[in-house]
């Protein structure tokens, strides 16, 4: 059997990586292909591709961008190419997340993003081969690889959080409004890009873990730390020490042992705090 192979210039960008990324997720004839890194000098030419090898970003072919498709790049014409080819079989979570990826890469490869204040601490920078030769390009494209994954686990979390926010009960506190939400995947910085509340409870179906949380800083969590450590003592509890936050249970902190409280004694502790 012939090895298949995915080939990209040296010194391949964020967009030819992502390119490959998808290629090797959803074709499954190309799902343990080779990577192959060869000179831009390439793109001079017309590189076919074939049943075993597949330009991308380079060579002027279908997923090479350079042809003269302005509002594309390596990874969006790869990501149209499995959608039409229906290769591409997830729940909407998972799409969603998918195409957020892509138009990002689309947008950045273009020139379209934001001037970004961190552009040092950004996915391009961090994937930029330290040298020209094909062992660098390699190390890059693996790494840029590992961070997709992470990054579309994170995207696909945000999307599922978002499907559950629907079924938030606001309530009034003394901190003034609040949120309470049962979810698995509603996390502080979801709850901070909404910024409508002052307060939100989150509580862990799954694991049993509880969260208060306020993104504002002039706001002091300590009076709920104090009424949860009254009601339920022998519950792990712990104040941040930016008083920002009130956990039991997190993660970082698997043997913590679980609050008896209910999401209604949940809330109306942060309602007499």
């Amino acid at each position: 059997k012939t090895m298949k192979t995915l080939i990209t210039h040296i010194n391949p960008h964020l967009d030819d990586i992502a390119a490959i990324w998808l290629f090797k997720k959803f074709h499954p004839d190309f799902d343990s292909a080779e990577m192959d890194f060869v000179s831009q000098s390439v793109g001079t030419l017309t590189a076919e591709d074939d049943e075993n090898k597949v330009y991308l970003g380079v060579g002027r072919g279908k997923f090479d961008e350079h042809k003269g498709d302005l509002d594309d790049c390596a990874a969006s014409l790869v990501w149209k190419f499995l959608k039409e080819q229906k290769l591409v079989q997830s729940d909407d979570a998972i799409a969603g997340a998918l195409e957020e990826i892509v138009d990002w890469v689309r947008l950045g490869d273009t020139g379209r993003l934001p001037k970004q204040e961190y552009d040092d601490f950004s996915i391009p920078a961090f994937i930029r081969p330290s040298g020209n030769s094909k062992e660098d390009s390699l190390k890059a494209a693996e790494l840029g690889i590992e961070i997709l994954d992470r990054v579309l686990k994170v995207l696909t979390r945000k999307h599922r959080a978002q499907k559950d926010w629907g079924n938030r009960k606001e309530f009034e506190s003394k901190f003034g409004k609040a949120y309470a939400i049962s979810s698995e995947f509603v996390d502080r910085a979801f709850c901070k890009s909404k910024s409508d509340a002052n307060l939100y409870l989150m509580v862990d179906p799954k694991s049993k873990h509880v969260q208060y949380f306020t993104p504002y800083f002039e706001i002091d969590l300590e009076p709920i730390y104090k009424k949860v450590k009254e009601l339920d003592p022998e519950a792990s509890w712990f104040l941040h020490q930016s008083h920002h936050m009130v956990i039991c249970g997190s993660g970082s902190a698997p043997d913590s042992k679980p609050t008896k409280l209910t999401m209604s004694e949940l809330v109306k502790a942060a309602q007499d705090a």
